[in-house]
């Protein structure tokens, strides 16, 4: 059985988006959605430590997360896989303490999906974070033929499984993962891009 590992928030979300909203909500600032070049959002944005921190627990409020819109493209996708058999896990760095409203989200837009999984992809949560909120994976856990295939669009994770794993690596195109630079050739070579669900969908079945 073909098993897929599918990233949450702007592969399943468009959350970089609401967070540009937000970002002029909050501060008065505009920025592009093709100007956010760094994952760290408070250089993207521009903001001083104490602002992005704040930030950040607005932009993970539940009235705020389930509003985010889907990407387009993904559900109908992801159906098209479940009803050929495929076993899909959503798998998110998102705080732990957004579970509620993540299956909430994934259930009013009808993601087919087998488990969510959250995963603490960037070290920044402790063991106290957890608690409450089931268990919490660890990158480590993240290894050899668990998937076959994984779409993330972290460059940083897409990068971590496509060296630890045996699973096809779909990266979404996004201006924040483009600096490859500092990564070995053979690690890039390994990484296929994509620029949506449908491009994703056509390099899957020509190659699966």
């Amino acid at each position: 059985m073909t098993r897929i590992y599918v990233d949450f928030d702007d592969v399943l979300a468009k959350t970089a988006l609401a967070f540009t909203h937000l970002l002029e909500e909050t501060f008065g600032k505009r920025v592009a959605l093709e100007e956010i070049h760094s994952f760290d959002l408070s250089k993207s944005f521009d903001l001083t430590q104490e602002e992005i921190d704040r930030f950040m627990v607005e932009a993970h409020r539940p009235e705020r997360l389930i509003e985010v819109e889907p990407m387009e493209g993904a559900v109908d996708v992801l159906s098209a896989w479940h009803a050929d058999g495929c076993e899909i896990d959503v798998l998110t760095g998102r705080p732990p303490s957004s579970s509620d409203v993540s299956r909430e989200w994934l259930s009013r837009h009808r993601v087919p999906h087998r488990r969510l999984y959250f995963v603490d992809k960037y070290a920044r949560y402790d063991e106290a974070a957890w608690e409450g909120h089931g268990r919490v994976l660890r990158m480590s856990e993240l290894h050899g033929d668990a998937y076959d295939l994984v779409i993330e669009d972290s460059l940083k994770t897409a990068s971590y499984l496509a060296e630890a794993t045996t699973a096809r690596v779909l990266l979404f195109d996004r201006p924040w993962n483009r600096d490859v630079s500092k990564l070995p050739e053979t690690t890039v070579a390994r990484i296929e891009r994509c620029r949506d669900w449908p491009e994703a969908a056509a390099l899957w079945s020509g190659g699966s």
